[in-house]
Formats: structure tokens, C-alpha cells, sequence
């Protein structure tokens, strides 16, 4: 099957400026959170709900450019994501006012 839209087998899963956004906003989401929930809630979430091509491709990216383009805590977060996950993180859930 071929045409303009389509992309080689095993080629990307989704567009490269597309992932670097997509990766800052998790990471505005939980901008607001103390330090430390702010990176976990972010390393949760593309744990939880990026298929692994996505976090592998974010991955590649901070390897070949130290992560140019993503926010700190991002950056920071996706650093974490192949370290083992503690049964009891600092993530609690949203902030309480």
C-alpha cells in the first residue's frame, strides 16, 4: 500500500515536531506542581499512555541533542523513564488548593 500520506514499515509514528510538542504540553500540564511531582506526573504519563515507538523516538532525540527543544522538567522526566518505577512515588495527583 502506498501513497503520499504513507510511511515506510517500522519508519516514524508520528511526526518529529509534532512529538516535541506534544511532550512540552504533558509538560505545561504539570508545570504548576511542586518539583519532583512535576517530573514524575510527566514520566507517568508517557509511561502510561505513549506507545513505545513515541518514548523510544523522545529518547533518540535527547541522545542525539541533549533534548533541544523540550522544557527542563520534560526533559528531566523523559531522562527517568527506563529507571524502575517505586511502588510509592512523590506523585499524589493534582494540586490542592
Amino acid at each position: 500500500m502506498s501513497g503520499a500520506g504513507s510511511q515506510p514499515p517500522g519508519g516514524p509514528v508520528i511526526q518529529f515536531e509534532v512529538l516535541i510538542a506534544m511532550a512540552n504540553q504533558i509538560g505545561d500540564f504539570f508545570a504548576p506542581y511542586p518539583p519532583g511531582q512535576r517530573e514524575e506526573g510527566v514520566r507517568n504519563h508517557l509511561r502510561h499512555y505513549w506507545d513505545p515507538r513515541m518514548r523510544q523516538a523522545l529518547l533518540d532525540h535527547i541522545e542525539r541533542t541533549g533534548g533541544s527543544g523540550l522544557h527542563p522538567h520534560v526533559l528531566a522526566a523523559a531522562r527517568q523513564l527506563n529507571a524502575p518505577t517505586s511502588p510509592r512515588g512523590a506523585y499524589a495527583g493534582p494540586p490542592r488548593s
